[in-house]
């Protein structure tokens, strides 16, 4: 992986000078009233900027965040070789590799093959596939960690448990495989099409984490794989990474 900077929203002191400026000289048209990082969008028209801060971010890596729960052998795989995007190839070759590895039986096995929405079907899984879903900072897992108890909390993925079939699945067992697991990726988010912001642009968690807001956030749709050598940790509980966020799943 090339030598690049690290822009971590969350951390204002530490970004890049250009990319400091910039969000400074935005973040001034911002009314004293705003306090709220959800509000932003609604008082200050920003989105037309954004592709100007992502030119800036280019060749900058954007530490961001990958909420999940994984077995101890798929903690290695993430390391070595990323995080794929959502595909049914994925799904169904975590579940064979879990059988192969004995972690479930053939019946657990079938099971999870039959719930998945690959199989049963979703009206939002055209919304779900082809990307992997992340959040762009830090801050949401502290403040709003409810948003990633469906994640760390179920294994396989919201492609298992995002069906009515994974409530009526016999093995218990199966559904809290492995432990749970914050994955930091860094990401380039040069490219609006890959990098997909969704809600609101990018720029306005730069200029609510400038400005100390609450409810900083932005929720990133990856639409590529991300490549081992771009994730630079896997944070889990016990860990003190981990256990920063202290409303998280420990179990």
């Amino acid at each position: 992986m090339s030598i690049r900077e690290i822009v971590e929203i969350d951390r204002p002191a530490g970004w890049p000078a250009d990319v400091k400026a910039y969000i400074q000289a935005l973040a001034e048209t911002v009314p004293d009233h705003v306090t709220d990082g959800g509000d932003l969008p609604d008082v200050v028209d920003l989105a037309g900027r954004d592709s100007e801060l992502r030119d800036l971010l280019a060749d900058r890596w954007l530490r961001s965040f990958h909420a999940t729960r994984l077995l101890d052998y798929e903690v290695e795989d993430v390391q070595t070789s990323g995080l794929r995007v959502l595909t049914q190839s994925l799904v169904e070759d975590r579940q064979d590799k879990a059988l192969a590895n004995q972690v479930i039986t053939p019946a657990e096995h079938a099971a999870l093959r039959e719930s998945s929405v690959f199989t049963v079907g979703d009206r939002a899984l055209p919304y779900r596939v082809g990307k992997v879903c992340l959040a762009g900072n830090a801050q949401p897992l502290h403040d709003r960690p409810y948003g990633f108890s469906h994640q760390l909390s179920n294994w396989g993925g919201e492609a298992q448990y995002a069906t009515s079939a994974w409530e009526h699945l016999d093995s218990a067992r199966v559904k809290r495989l492995g432990r749970p697991a914050i994955v930091v990726a860094l990401l380039d988010v040069s490219d609006p099409a890959i990098a997909v912001v969704t809600s609101h642009a990018l720029i306005y968690a730069f200029v609510a984490s400038y400005q100390r807001m609450a409810k900083v956030g932005s929720q990133i749709d990856f639409e590529a794989d991300i490549a081992g050598a771009q994730i630079e940790d896997t944070w889990q509980p016990g860990q003190q990474e981990y256990d920063q966020f202290k409303r998280l799943p420990r179990i």
